[in-house]
């Protein structure tokens, strides 16, 4: 992981969910579960964001014919 600056905050999470958020990750510690799901999240985020940007500017030009046409 990359030595970012890292601020101490405090949350109230349930701890079954951060549990399950460990073992779902294979994180060692809760501090990294939360930080790679803010990282995993924010990622997605940011794909979504191009898909839209994309969608918006027309879409993706299909130069090989290979795409399948919409019928509706």
């Amino acid at each position: 992981m990359n030595k970012l600056a890292l601020t101490r905050t405090n949350l109230l999470l349930e701890a079954t969910k951060v549990r399950r958020l460990r073992k779902a990750l294979g994180s060692t510690s809760n501090s990294e579960a939360v930080r790679r799901a803010i990282n995993e999240r924010l990622a997605a985020e940011a794909g979504l964001r191009a898909l839209r940007d994309l969608r918006r500017l027309g879409g993706p030009e299909d130069v090989f014919g290979r795409a399948a046409t919409n019928s509706r």
